[in-house]
């Protein structure tokens, strides 16, 4: 590990305490966790931005008060929706601006590992099989409906239509009275705290008769797997509310969105509407590309699009600092086990692959010091996985150094053949594929050049395609392409039955709502360490039981049949690199080493909770 690597894992390391995962995530009650999060506790964390002068600062601060400017990626209508379930929902929750309109029960400090308590005041395990949340009373929606527990159970009931993972750990949801919602769960699992806390009711007004249809269809014992099921899942995918309902202190001004911005003014009856201290969030549309002009002339508070080296630098010698959280996730080489199972379905042939790759390399040329070289290929984040496995296992693990010679034997075994400098299949044609990458993504598009131009010379010809980043997680899902870059880890949720998720179902068994298999990779597998495996089973079981700390069994056995297998090859470990402005319209960001910079910045995210708690404060 390079001295700049071990210097960025030292300060997770330090940050998270190495404990991040071995605790139980704990419910508590509001007033404990409100004096926490909104009275002195967590301190907050970075993003900034800026204007684009002090001319332009003044007029845009008369104009709309307190301002605070930041940028996403959306779609704009009539592409863009508000099916806030669905791909191309915009400002879908769980988003750091999203989660300002649609509040989630709850947010979580990652490092003090508390909760910031949002719409629900209380929560925990009942009992063995039952867990338990209270709603905020006074809370309504912007069409002036109280939230309710209605709101909840609709939620749910379309998230089980959506094949959402907490049903498989859960079996049925209900009212216990005004106030007060049961989980049942089927299979008992620390996690079911963080599926639910973490997710933002949506409005039974506008999803009840969908929930209503998906309950009588799951009553009846069907699946989405069955023509009924399947019929209504597309018919859901294709629902498009005419706008998104708010209960948080923000709401989109639907007359503002443009393909270029858009502005969330504020909910005047929402929850914390009076505390937030900004007026209004201008949003800039766009990618890494569009974003970093926006950057650099200072009209953006904060950014998290993992811009390019020497865009970096730009911002710093423009006085715009750089903040490094840690992603916990990164890219990963995919391939599409349906139409390339006969070069790649042997797990040696991928393993050939991880060694004829240098991480190390792709991660310099796409982030500089915020892309690091992985030390455990695990799935899970380093900073994560060695909280959970002991030295000794972590070093039994192959580390799939760069081996030109391993890489031969490896592809050797599984049935390729040389033709001079060049591969050939097992099948007896020239391995030659076109790997595709967002465009738009700085970091991963030369990630993919990088590892194309790597493959290339070792003998693999992989000719790079770029394409816009809107389109390359639908191909991916509806199996339209040979090999991809898309994400592996899990930016959102600190334990490592997430990862676990993120490799084995999403861009595979969840692609079904976007209408395909994604990558095709069998679920169950023959392993030399755990022999054969029900890998759906693996990874429910890897977050199974109410006690964390007797989870660290089958997170090895997930960790090692990840690491043997390697359906998705992670290439590096990301860190942000998101601008942060001060002293334009935000008037400072927390310090470097705030406990709040540990929360990765896609998850409970570090702007959304600063502002909420009124941490951000303006100029």
């Amino acid at each position: 590990m390079s001295q700049e690597s071990k210097k960025l894992h030292g300060l997770a390391d330090r940050a998270l305490g190495k404990q991040v995962t071995r605790r139980r995530l704990m419910g508590t009650s509001a007033a404990a966790l409100t004096a926490a999060a909104f009275a002195g506790g967590p301190a907050s964390s970075a993003f900034a931005g800026g204007a684009s002068g002090q001319t332009g600062r003044a007029v845009t601060n008369q104009d709309e008060g307190s301002p605070f400017n930041g940028a996403w990626p959306y779609q704009a209508p009539p592409t863009g929706h508000f099916n806030s379930f669905v791909t191309d929902g915009i400002l879908n929750p769980p988003n750091i601006y999203g989660d300002l309109i649609t509040l989630p029960f709850g947010l979580y400090y990652w490092q003090d590992q508390e909760w910031m308590p949002l719409l629900a005041t209380e929560w925990g395990f009942a009992d063995e099989e039952n867990f338990q949340l209270t709603i905020r009373e006074d809370v309504v929606w912007s069409d002036g409906a109280p939230f309710s527990t209605d709101d909840v159970l609709a939620t749910f009931s379309v998230l089980r239509l959506m094949s959402n993972t907490v049903w498989q750990y859960i079996d049925e949801v209900t009212a216990v009275d005004e106030s007060t919602v049961n989980f049942h769960m089927s299979v008992p699992s620390t996690v079911v705290e963080r599926y639910v806390i973490r997710m933002s009711p949506r409005p039974a007004a506008t999803y009840g008769e969908w929930a209503a249809q998906a309950d009588e269809l799951f009553a009846g014992g069907l699946t989405v797997q069955d023509d009924e099921g399947a019929q209504l899942l597309e018919q859901f995918t294709a629902f498009r509310p005419e706008a998104g309902l708010a209960n948080g202190p923000y709401i989109i001004d639907i007359e503002s969105i443009s393909n270029a911005e858009m502005t969330l003014v504020k909910n005047e009856t929402g929850y914390l509407a009076a505390d937030v201290p900004f007026d209004t969030i201008r949003l800039y549309n766009g990618e890494t590309d569009t974003i970093t002009a926006v950057v650099l002339n200072k009209d953006v508070d904060y950014a998290t699009h993992g811009f390019a080296p020497a865009s970096e630098q730009e911002f710093l010698a423009n006085d715009i600092r750089v903040l490094r959280p840690p992603i916990y996730s990164g890219p990963a080489l995919l391939m599409n086990f349906a139409t390339l199972g006969d070069a790649f379905g042997d797990k040696r042939a991928r393993q050939g692959i991880a060694h004829a790759m240098d991480g190390d390399e792709i991660g310099f040329f796409s982030l500089a010091e915020s892309g690091v070289k992985i030390e455990y290929q695990t799935g899970v984040s380093d900073n994560i996985i060695t909280g959970w496995l002991s030295e000794e296992d972590l070093g039994a693990l192959n580390a799939y150094a760069p081996d030109p010679d391993q890489a031969a034997v490896l592809l050797e075994e599984a049935g390729w053949t040389r033709d001079g400098d060049a591969w050939m299949t097992p099948a007896g044609e020239p391995a030659a594929f076109e790997l595709m990458f967002p465009a738009e993504f700085a970091d991963w598009s030369a990630a993919g050049q990088t590892l194309a131009q790597q493959l290339t010379d070792f003998g693999i010809a992989v000719e790079p395609r770029a394409v816009t980043f809107t389109q390359v997680g639908p191909d991916v899902n509806q199996g339209n392409f040979q090999l991809a870059i898309q994400a592996w880890g899990s930016s959102t949720n600190p334990h490592p039955h997430f990862g676990y998720v993120q490799a084995f179902f999403t861009n595979n068994t969840l692609a079904i709502n976007d209408g395909g298999a994604g990558i095709d990779f069998p679920l169950e597998q023959t392993t030399d360490v755990a022999g054969d495996v029900d890998l759906n089973a693996l990874v429910v079981s890897s977050a199974e039981g109410l006690d964390e700390g007797a989870q660290g069994a089958d997170i090895l056995v997930m960790a090692q049949v990840f690491n043997e297998l390697l359906p998705k090859i992670p290439l590096f470990e990301r860190y942000g690199n998101n601008s942060a402005l001060e002293g334009v319209r935000v008037a400072a960001w927390p310090a470097d080493d705030d406990p709040i910079l540990v929360n990765s910045p896609y998850a409970d995210g570090i702007v959304t909770m600063l502002l909420l708690s009124g941490d951000l404060q303006p100029v």
